[in-house]
């Protein structure tokens, strides 16, 4: 007893006698270096929490290719995370004056600064004249109080009509184009902004930029389908009229049914065939077919006469120039040539020669009557290619041979296009790094086989397989190891999926799915197994993790279920979450099943 109670009055003291030593020694005492251990360990713990954070919220981000939601997401999860009163998305219009979007923006509740949003138009004179200003650099803008910042009073003035008292701005970047501005607001007081707070905001920008180049490319994609899906409608008209040229030489049927397929191809307000007099030097003729909406006058069988025509237009039509105007008022055409086309109501046209030899026969006239028009190339190249082939009718020496021809290359181009759009389904449903099924593909076929199996009322099973500690093996390793663990870890699962109805797909990072119809529980068991164990055989290194079994494994959870009325596919999703949550608490490298429903 006495021994223990010496021994606690000696260690007070020997660490008293320590800390003189030091101090007399010049040196930091012991309880220096205790509090700067503790200082840095926070500093450790800070770090490490907000890199969490940022993956969580780069995870989000990636996750999707809406950028309503990305900004969304990201705008509610960056305010939260940085425990900011406001995050704020700005917007560069072409001439570097902005807005603030309005959906991309997140405050906190309870507080009332005013909105930035609903498109709120902010030009700062500084960043238009300087197109950006240090933004251009990738510079961060830090400001923990205005009205110590050294900022102007015209710029202090704006910033207090939006009760803004301390920001931190980081740039979004879209490849090397500046787009816009992630800023995080202080409102109530002035903010003593910290290192990493700004690392942070600056990385989630540096994310945003690449969510939404990837959401444009998508979107260009979108549009180019779509483009190719009307250029495909139109080949196909085409191909069936020049099948009908070749069927026959009626001029007369051949005229009325292509202005009708044209005009509906085109969705435009009149096709016509204009036929010139003979030996009228171009200078008169009639319409002898025309396709018109009954809003509109008809042409039909009217004389028409233009003196103007003969001198200055037919010789450019005779070398095969075509007419594009897209707003007759704007065309500077001749008075005559504007007062004959207003007479038909015409706003904008396309107008093609039909050459009959070498002779220019007559004209394809296409009409814009309640508005003007922008044509593009793809309706002008086909309205050439039609009046091509009209060119052959009429040279009906020529017609076998070159409408042969011209058949054959529209077919190859009716194949090019089937595969291109066959490609770029393929493209869509496809996981860019891993080439497994993606997200949208994974989607819809669980739907597909969860309403197919609703009638059948047999079993559906889901996997959902989670890489064991990937951060660790990302930071260790590196982004381009971590890309290739992923792809092998895929190889080796496809090689275990037997089945051409099982689909694989990349759920999100590094967790997969797998979708196993028509397999009960017993079945789904013995394939998650094998899964486990062939990725495990792979003995892909992780010394990092420096355990007894250095190797990626993988956790897996398994859902079954036979579909039934009033339940959807997000109940057998839920069940496969919990069971893989339920795998990693018990340690990883594991399989557990969800209680059967």
């Amino acid at each position: 007893m006495l021994h223990r109670k010496f021994r606690a009055l000696l260690n007070p003291l020997a660490k008293l006698i320590a800390n003189l030593a030091c101090r007399v020694g010049n040196m930091p005492t012991i309880d220096q270096l205790e509090a700067q251990l503790q200082n840095k360990c926070y500093q450790l713990e800070t770090i490490d929490a907000q890199e969490k954070a940022l993956y969580q919220v780069i995870s989000k981000i990636r996750a999707s290719l809406d950028l309503d939601i990305i900004f969304r997401t990201t705008t509610k999860e960056t305010c939260k995370l940085l425990h900011i009163e406001r995050i704020a998305v700005y917007r560069f219009f072409d001439n570097w004056g902005g807005e603030f979007v309005g959906d991309f923006e997140f405050a906190e509740p309870g507080w009332d600064f005013g909105t930035l949003g609903q498109n709120t138009i902010w030009n700062d004179s500084y960043l238009q004249e300087h197109q950006g200003g240090r933004y251009r650099a990738n510079e961060c803008l830090v400001v923990s109080d205005i009205y110590t910042a050294g900022l102007s009073q015209c710029h202090i003035d704006i910033l207090k009509q939006f009760r803004i008292r301390a920001y931190a701005t980081a740039p979004i970047f879209i490849g090397q184009k500046l787009w816009g501005v992630l800023a995080a607001y202080q409102h109530s007081k002035p903010y003593q902004w910290q290192d990493q707070e700004i690392q942070f905001l600056s990385q989630v920008a540096n994310q945003l930029g690449f969510a939404v180049k990837q959401a444009e490319l998508m979107a260009r994609s979108e549009r180019k389908a779509e483009d190719l899906r009307l250029l495909n409608e139109q080949q196909e008209i085409l191909f069936k009229l020049i099948a009908d040229i070749r069927e026959s030489l009626d001029l007369n049927t051949l005229f009325k049914t292509t202005a009708r397929e044209v005009r509906k191809a085109l969705q435009t307000d009149r096709v016509a065939i204009f036929q010139f007099d003979i030996d009228s030097q171009y200078n008169s003729g009639e319409f002898v077919a025309e396709n018109v909406l009954p809003e509109y006058d008809s042409a039909i069988a009217l004389k028409v006469s233009d003196h103007c025509f003969g001198k200055q237009y037919a010789a450019r039509y005779q070398q095969g120039q075509v007419q594009v105007i897209s707003d007759l008022s704007q065309a500077g055409l001749n008075r005559c040539h504007v007062e004959l086309l207003e007479n038909f109501q015409v706003k904008a046209q396309v107008v093609v020669p039909l050459i009959k030899g070498v002779a220019l026969w007559g004209l394809l006239c296409v009409h814009q009557c309640d508005r003007p028009r922008i044509w593009n190339s793809a309706e002008i190249n086909f309205i050439k290619q039609l009046a091509a082939q009209f060119s052959v009718a009429l040279r009906h020496a020529d017609l076998l041979s070159q409408a042969d021809s011209k058949a054959e290359q529209l077919d190859q181009a009716l194949q090019a296009l089937k595969q291109a759009n066959e490609k770029l389904e393929e493209l869509s449903n496809l996981d860019s790094l891993t080439q497994i099924s993606n997200r949208r593909f994974f989607d819809k076929s669980l739907r597909s086989e969860w309403k197919r199996l609703l009638r059948t009322e047999k079993y559906l099973s889901l996997i959902l397989l989670d890489i064991d500690h990937f951060k660790i093996y990302n930071d260790c390793y590196g982004h381009l190891a971590g890309d290739q663990c992923l792809i092998d870890i895929t190889q080796a699962t496809r090689l275990v999926l037997k089945r051409s109805s099982d689909v694989l797909a990349r759920y999100g990072g590094e967790e997969f799915t797998v979708i196993l119809p028509d397999t009960d529980q017993i079945g789904a068991v013995k394939i998650a197994e094998e899964i486990r164990k062939t990725v495990k055989n792979l003995k892909i290194p992780n010394e990092c993790m420096q355990t007894d079994h250095p190797y990626v494994t993988i956790s897996l959870g398994i859902a079954t279920q036979i579909p039934k009325a009033g339940q959807s596919v997000q109940d057998i999703i839920r069940q496969a979450d919990q069971a893989l949550y339920q795998a990693k608490a018990k340690g990883r490298d594991t399989v557990v099943c969800a209680p059967s429903q």
